[in-house]
Protein backbone atom coordinates (compact mmCIF):
# COMPACT_ATOMS: atom_id res chain seq x y z
CA UNK A 1 0.00 0.00 0.00
CA UNK A 2 1.12 3.58 -1.11
CA UNK A 3 -0.82 6.43 -0.11
CA UNK A 4 1.90 8.57 -1.98
CA UNK A 5 0.51 6.96 -5.33
CA UNK A 6 -2.85 7.55 -4.20
CA UNK A 7 -1.94 11.56 -3.41
CA UNK A 8 -0.29 11.68 -6.40
CA UNK A 9 -3.57 11.18 -9.01
CA UNK A 10 -2.92 11.42 -12.26
CA UNK A 11 -6.15 13.11 -13.41
CA UNK A 12 -5.20 16.95 -12.59
CA UNK A 13 -8.26 18.63 -11.04
CA UNK A 14 -8.29 15.82 -8.58
CA UNK A 15 -4.72 16.25 -7.65
CA UNK A 16 -5.40 19.99 -6.93
CA UNK A 17 -8.45 18.91 -4.65
CA UNK A 18 -6.08 16.67 -2.80
CA UNK A 19 -3.62 19.11 -2.48
CA UNK A 20 -5.82 22.13 -1.31
CA UNK A 21 -8.29 20.05 1.09
CA UNK A 22 -6.44 16.82 2.18
CA UNK A 23 -6.42 18.66 5.77
CA UNK A 24 -9.73 19.97 5.54
CA UNK A 25 -10.88 16.10 4.50
CA UNK A 26 -8.78 14.59 7.08
CA UNK A 27 -9.35 16.83 10.28
CA UNK A 28 -13.38 16.69 9.21
CA UNK A 29 -13.95 12.79 10.21
CA UNK A 30 -12.92 11.22 7.07
CA UNK A 31 -10.44 8.38 8.05
CA UNK A 32 -7.42 7.92 5.48
CA UNK A 33 -8.44 4.46 4.50
CA UNK A 34 -12.02 5.74 3.05
CA UNK A 35 -10.08 8.53 1.46
CA UNK A 36 -7.73 5.70 -0.78
CA UNK A 37 -9.91 3.61 -1.18
CA UNK A 38 -11.73 6.12 -2.76
CA UNK A 39 -8.94 8.02 -4.53
CA UNK A 40 -8.41 4.22 -6.22
CA UNK A 41 -11.74 4.31 -7.78
CA UNK A 42 -11.70 7.71 -9.01
CA UNK A 43 -10.42 7.64 -12.41
CA UNK A 44 -11.02 11.42 -13.52
CA UNK A 45 -12.97 14.10 -11.72
CA UNK A 46 -16.19 13.19 -13.19
CA UNK A 47 -16.10 9.98 -11.02
CA UNK A 48 -15.76 12.43 -7.91
CA UNK A 49 -19.25 12.56 -6.86
CA UNK A 50 -20.46 8.55 -7.45
CA UNK A 51 -17.21 6.83 -5.74
CA UNK A 52 -18.06 9.20 -2.63
CA UNK A 53 -21.28 8.01 -2.72
CA UNK A 54 -20.49 4.59 -3.16
CA UNK A 55 -18.23 4.98 0.17
CA UNK A 56 -20.72 6.70 2.26
CA UNK A 57 -22.91 3.89 1.10
CA UNK A 58 -20.69 1.44 3.14
CA UNK A 59 -21.51 3.68 6.32
CA UNK A 60 -24.92 3.32 5.83
CA UNK A 61 -24.85 -0.29 5.85
CA UNK A 62 -22.84 -0.19 8.72
CA UNK A 63 -25.48 2.23 10.61
CA UNK A 64 -28.29 0.71 9.41
CA UNK A 65 -26.69 -2.89 10.58
CA UNK A 66 -25.76 -1.15 14.14
CA UNK A 67 -29.51 0.61 14.35
CA UNK A 68 -31.04 -3.39 14.25
CA UNK A 69 -28.88 -4.59 16.85
CA UNK A 70 -30.11 -1.56 18.80
CA UNK A 71 -26.35 -0.41 18.97
CA UNK A 72 -27.71 3.53 19.03
CA UNK A 73 -24.92 5.07 19.44
CA UNK A 74 -22.98 3.15 16.98
CA UNK A 75 -25.30 3.56 14.45
CA UNK A 76 -25.59 7.30 15.05
CA UNK A 77 -21.59 7.57 14.05
CA UNK A 78 -21.63 5.50 11.26
CA UNK A 79 -24.76 7.71 9.89
CA UNK A 80 -22.55 10.95 10.37
CA UNK A 81 -19.84 9.47 8.53
CA UNK A 82 -22.08 8.78 5.91
CA UNK A 83 -22.88 11.96 5.56
CA UNK A 84 -19.44 13.45 5.49
CA UNK A 85 -18.74 11.27 2.46
CA UNK A 86 -22.10 12.12 0.67
CA UNK A 87 -21.25 16.02 1.48
CA UNK A 88 -17.77 15.21 -0.73
CA UNK A 89 -19.73 13.63 -3.42
CA UNK A 90 -21.34 16.85 -4.22
CA UNK A 91 -19.73 19.92 -2.37
CA UNK A 92 -17.51 20.92 -5.52
CA UNK A 93 -19.08 18.29 -8.14
CA UNK A 94 -21.69 20.75 -9.80
CA UNK A 95 -20.98 19.69 -13.42
CA UNK A 96 -23.23 17.21 -13.54
CA UNK A 97 -26.58 18.76 -11.28
CA UNK A 98 -28.53 14.70 -10.92
CA UNK A 99 -25.17 14.44 -9.03
CA UNK A 100 -24.72 16.99 -6.61
CA UNK A 101 -28.23 16.98 -6.28
CA UNK A 102 -28.18 13.58 -4.80
CA UNK A 103 -25.53 14.29 -2.62
CA UNK A 104 -26.68 17.21 -0.88
CA UNK A 105 -30.36 15.10 -0.23
CA UNK A 106 -28.42 11.76 0.55
CA UNK A 107 -25.99 13.99 3.22
CA UNK A 108 -29.08 15.63 4.86
CA UNK A 109 -30.70 11.98 5.03
CA UNK A 110 -28.00 10.31 6.91
CA UNK A 111 -26.86 13.58 9.60
CA UNK A 112 -31.02 13.37 9.74
CA UNK A 113 -30.75 9.95 10.73
CA UNK A 114 -27.52 10.64 12.58
CA UNK A 115 -29.50 13.37 15.04
CA UNK A 116 -31.20 11.40 18.07
CA UNK A 117 -28.07 9.56 18.86
CA UNK A 118 -25.39 12.30 18.63
CA UNK A 119 -23.72 13.64 21.65
CA UNK A 120 -24.12 16.68 22.81
CA UNK A 121 -27.76 16.90 21.53
CA UNK A 122 -28.51 18.80 17.82
CA UNK A 123 -32.02 20.14 17.30
CA UNK A 124 -32.71 21.36 13.60
CA UNK A 125 -34.67 24.64 13.64
CA UNK A 126 -35.69 26.89 10.39
CA UNK A 127 -35.45 30.79 10.31
CA UNK A 128 -37.71 33.02 8.34
CA UNK A 129 -36.53 36.06 7.10
CA UNK A 130 -37.82 38.91 5.08
CA UNK A 131 -38.24 38.83 1.48
CA UNK A 132 -39.61 35.11 1.73
CA UNK A 133 -35.66 34.14 3.06
CA UNK A 134 -35.34 31.15 4.79
CA UNK A 135 -32.35 29.63 6.73
CA UNK A 136 -31.53 26.10 8.22
CA UNK A 137 -29.59 25.68 11.13
CA UNK A 138 -28.43 23.32 13.64
CA UNK A 139 -28.78 24.16 17.17
CA UNK A 140 -27.18 22.70 21.04
CA UNK A 141 -27.69 24.23 24.06
CA UNK A 142 -25.23 23.97 26.60
CA UNK A 143 -27.09 25.39 29.33
CA UNK A 144 -30.42 27.82 29.77
CA UNK A 145 -29.15 31.63 29.54
CA UNK A 146 -25.42 31.13 28.17
CA UNK A 147 -23.83 33.18 25.36
CA UNK A 148 -24.28 32.04 21.81
CA UNK A 149 -21.72 31.97 19.27
CA UNK A 150 -23.65 31.65 15.59
CA UNK A 151 -21.43 29.51 13.15
CA UNK A 152 -21.04 30.12 9.66
CA UNK A 153 -20.16 28.00 6.85
CA UNK A 154 -18.32 29.14 3.54
CA UNK A 155 -18.73 28.37 -0.15
CA UNK A 156 -18.87 24.52 0.01
CA UNK A 157 -19.01 23.93 3.49
CA UNK A 158 -22.28 23.56 5.30
CA UNK A 159 -24.15 23.62 8.78
CA UNK A 160 -23.31 19.66 9.27
CA UNK A 161 -20.12 20.08 8.38
CA UNK A 162 -19.28 23.18 10.90
CA UNK A 163 -21.75 21.70 13.72
CA UNK A 164 -19.48 19.00 14.26
CA UNK A 165 -16.74 20.95 16.47
CA UNK A 166 -19.72 22.40 18.46
CA UNK A 167 -17.94 20.56 21.45
CA UNK A 168 -14.82 22.81 21.94
CA UNK A 169 -17.43 25.69 21.84
CA UNK A 170 -19.61 24.03 24.16
CA UNK A 171 -16.68 23.02 26.81
CA UNK A 172 -16.17 26.95 27.10
CA UNK A 173 -19.61 27.28 28.26
CA UNK A 174 -21.24 28.50 24.38
CA UNK A 175 -24.19 27.44 23.03
CA UNK A 176 -24.24 26.79 19.29
CA UNK A 177 -25.95 27.72 16.24
CA UNK A 178 -24.58 26.28 13.08
CA UNK A 179 -26.65 28.01 9.93
CA UNK A 180 -27.09 27.76 6.22
CA UNK A 181 -27.70 30.61 5.06
CA UNK A 182 -28.70 31.59 1.22
CA UNK A 183 -26.87 30.16 -1.16
CA UNK A 184 -25.30 27.34 1.38
CA UNK A 185 -25.71 23.87 1.87
CA UNK A 186 -29.72 22.77 2.39
CA UNK A 187 -30.37 26.49 1.77
CA UNK A 188 -28.44 26.44 -1.45
CA UNK A 189 -31.55 24.43 -2.91
CA UNK A 190 -34.17 27.32 -2.83
CA UNK A 191 -31.88 30.48 -2.22
CA UNK A 192 -28.37 31.99 -4.31
CA UNK A 193 -25.61 32.78 -2.61
CA UNK A 194 -25.05 36.76 -1.68
CA UNK A 195 -22.96 39.47 -0.90
CA UNK A 196 -25.07 41.67 1.45
CA UNK A 197 -24.88 38.67 4.14
CA UNK A 198 -26.04 41.03 7.21
CA UNK A 199 -29.86 40.22 6.42
CA UNK A 200 -29.18 36.81 7.39
CA UNK A 201 -27.65 37.19 10.73
CA UNK A 202 -30.26 40.15 11.41
CA UNK A 203 -32.46 37.42 11.45
CA UNK A 204 -31.17 35.14 12.98
CA UNK A 205 -30.32 37.05 15.82
CA UNK A 206 -34.15 38.10 16.31
CA UNK A 207 -34.91 34.39 16.06
CA UNK A 208 -32.43 33.76 18.84
CA UNK A 209 -33.82 37.09 21.03
CA UNK A 210 -37.29 34.82 20.77
CA UNK A 211 -35.26 31.87 22.13
CA UNK A 212 -36.18 31.18 26.08
CA UNK A 213 -32.58 29.48 26.80
CA UNK A 214 -30.65 32.20 24.46
CA UNK A 215 -28.82 35.26 26.53
CA UNK A 216 -29.15 37.33 23.08
CA UNK A 217 -27.01 39.59 24.86
CA UNK A 218 -23.99 38.00 24.17
CA UNK A 219 -23.26 36.82 20.62
CA UNK A 220 -20.01 35.44 18.98
CA UNK A 221 -20.17 35.53 14.89
CA UNK A 222 -17.17 33.08 13.59
CA UNK A 223 -17.01 32.36 9.73
CA UNK A 224 -14.47 30.28 7.77
CA UNK A 225 -13.57 30.86 4.17
CA UNK A 226 -15.97 33.28 2.47
CA UNK A 227 -18.01 32.81 5.63
CA UNK A 228 -14.86 35.00 6.93
CA UNK A 229 -15.64 37.69 4.75
CA UNK A 230 -19.77 37.16 5.66
CA UNK A 231 -19.00 37.15 9.70
CA UNK A 232 -17.08 40.69 9.64
CA UNK A 233 -19.53 42.01 6.92
CA UNK A 234 -22.77 40.75 9.19
CA UNK A 235 -21.03 42.31 12.44
CA UNK A 236 -20.21 45.31 10.66
CA UNK A 237 -23.59 46.52 9.58
CA UNK A 238 -25.59 44.37 12.63
CA UNK A 239 -24.67 45.76 16.16
CA UNK A 240 -26.37 43.30 18.17
CA UNK A 241 -23.02 41.22 17.41
CA UNK A 242 -20.73 41.24 20.55
CA UNK A 243 -17.68 40.12 18.55
CA UNK A 244 -16.69 38.54 15.75
CA UNK A 245 -13.85 36.05 13.91
CA UNK A 246 -12.97 36.01 10.25
CA UNK A 247 -11.11 32.81 9.35
CA UNK A 248 -9.17 33.15 6.14
CA UNK A 249 -11.71 35.60 4.31
CA UNK A 250 -11.76 37.67 1.95
CA UNK A 251 -11.95 41.46 1.84
CA UNK A 252 -12.59 41.18 -2.10
CA UNK A 253 -13.91 38.03 -3.39
CA UNK A 254 -12.84 39.17 -7.02
CA UNK A 255 -9.27 39.86 -6.34
CA UNK A 256 -8.67 36.35 -5.91
CA UNK A 257 -11.07 34.72 -8.81
CA UNK A 258 -7.92 34.27 -10.74
CA UNK A 259 -5.88 32.00 -7.74
CA UNK A 260 -8.87 30.02 -7.18
CA UNK A 261 -9.18 26.20 -8.12
CA UNK A 262 -11.15 25.48 -11.11
CA UNK A 263 -13.53 23.63 -9.25
CA UNK A 264 -14.50 26.37 -6.67
CA UNK A 265 -14.95 28.94 -9.26
CA UNK A 266 -17.36 26.53 -10.75
CA UNK A 267 -19.03 26.16 -7.28
CA UNK A 268 -19.34 29.44 -6.54
CA UNK A 269 -21.02 29.68 -10.20
CA UNK A 270 -23.93 27.35 -9.05
CA UNK A 271 -24.09 28.32 -5.53
CA UNK A 272 -24.55 32.27 -6.73
CA UNK A 273 -27.00 31.27 -9.74
CA UNK A 274 -24.96 32.30 -12.06
CA UNK A 275 -25.65 31.95 -15.82
CA UNK A 276 -21.84 31.22 -16.50
CA UNK A 277 -18.09 31.59 -15.35
CA UNK A 278 -18.14 35.22 -16.76
CA UNK A 279 -21.37 35.99 -14.53
CA UNK A 280 -19.66 34.57 -11.83
CA UNK A 281 -16.69 36.51 -11.87
CA UNK A 282 -19.11 39.81 -12.63
CA UNK A 283 -21.31 38.72 -9.30
CA UNK A 284 -18.27 38.20 -6.93
CA UNK A 285 -17.40 41.88 -7.56
CA UNK A 286 -19.83 42.86 -5.01
CA UNK A 287 -18.59 40.83 -2.36
CA UNK A 288 -16.20 43.11 -1.23
CA UNK A 289 -15.82 44.79 2.17
CA UNK A 290 -15.00 48.01 0.75
CA UNK A 291 -16.81 50.68 2.82
CA UNK A 292 -18.40 48.42 5.02
CA UNK A 293 -15.33 47.52 7.70
CA UNK A 294 -15.23 51.31 8.68
CA UNK A 295 -18.51 50.59 10.71
CA UNK A 296 -17.37 47.83 12.89
CA UNK A 297 -16.74 49.42 16.33
CA UNK A 298 -16.67 46.26 18.43
CA UNK A 299 -13.84 43.41 18.54
CA UNK A 300 -12.84 41.50 15.30
CA UNK A 301 -10.39 38.87 15.05
CA UNK A 302 -9.03 37.63 11.61
CA UNK A 303 -6.21 34.90 11.40
CA UNK A 304 -5.57 33.23 8.22
CA UNK A 305 -2.83 31.11 7.28
CA UNK A 306 0.58 32.43 4.97
CA UNK A 307 0.17 29.34 2.93
CA UNK A 308 -3.37 29.67 1.74
CA UNK A 309 -3.77 28.78 -1.82
CA UNK A 310 -7.22 30.02 -2.30
CA UNK A 311 -7.12 33.83 0.03
CA UNK A 312 -4.30 35.61 -0.35
CA UNK A 313 -3.03 36.39 3.79
CA UNK A 314 -2.74 39.92 2.85
CA UNK A 315 -6.69 39.97 2.09
CA UNK A 316 -7.54 38.98 5.89
CA UNK A 317 -5.01 41.98 6.99
CA UNK A 318 -6.59 44.27 4.70
CA UNK A 319 -9.65 43.31 6.61
CA UNK A 320 -8.37 44.16 10.11
CA UNK A 321 -6.88 47.04 8.45
CA UNK A 322 -9.83 48.74 7.54
CA UNK A 323 -12.31 47.84 11.26
CA UNK A 324 -13.19 50.99 12.57
CA UNK A 325 -12.73 49.51 15.85
CA UNK A 326 -10.12 47.67 18.14
CA UNK A 327 -8.74 44.47 15.49
CA UNK A 328 -6.55 41.92 16.02
CA UNK A 329 -4.53 40.22 12.87
CA UNK A 330 -3.08 36.86 13.59
CA UNK A 331 -1.17 35.12 10.39
CA UNK A 332 -0.22 31.96 11.20
CA UNK A 333 3.27 30.23 9.59
CA UNK A 334 2.85 27.77 7.32
CA UNK A 335 -0.80 27.42 7.90
CA UNK A 336 -3.07 26.77 4.59
CA UNK A 337 -6.66 27.44 3.69
CA UNK A 338 -9.04 27.79 7.17
CA UNK A 339 -5.91 26.09 8.95
CA UNK A 340 -7.33 22.96 8.68
CA UNK A 341 -3.56 21.33 8.49
CA UNK A 342 -2.19 23.36 11.59
CA UNK A 343 -5.86 23.30 13.82
CA UNK A 344 -3.96 23.39 17.02
CA UNK A 345 -2.54 26.45 16.08
CA UNK A 346 -6.09 28.27 15.29
CA UNK A 347 -8.92 26.38 16.89
CA UNK A 348 -8.08 27.22 20.92
CA UNK A 349 -6.80 30.81 19.63
CA UNK A 350 -9.95 31.45 18.26
CA UNK A 351 -12.24 29.83 21.17
CA UNK A 352 -10.21 31.85 23.59
CA UNK A 353 -10.36 34.82 22.33
CA UNK A 354 -14.27 34.54 21.77
CA UNK A 355 -14.49 33.74 25.49
CA UNK A 356 -12.93 36.61 26.42
CA UNK A 357 -14.68 39.32 24.36
CA UNK A 358 -17.91 37.70 24.91
CA UNK A 359 -18.03 35.86 28.11
CA UNK A 360 -15.06 37.73 29.56
CA UNK A 361 -13.75 35.49 31.82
Amino acid sequence: MSYATDFAHPDPIVREVIDVWLPRFLGGGISIGDLTNTLRRVETWDDWGREWMATGDIHETRATEAAAAGRTRTAAEAWETAARCHHLAYFLSVREPAIHDEGLERMLACYGRAMPGLVPAVEKVTIEGPDDLRMVALLSVVRPGAPVVIVLPGLDSTKETRHSARGGWMSRGFSVLSLDGPGQGEASRWSAARHDYEWAITATIDWLEAHPDIDASRIGLFGSSLGGYYAPRAAALEPRITAVVGNCGPFNWAECWEVLPAVTREAFAHYARASDLADARRLAEDFTLEGVMEHLDRPLLVVHGDEDPLIPWQQGRRIVEEAGGPAEFVLVAGGNHGISNLRYRMVPLVHDWMVEHVIGT
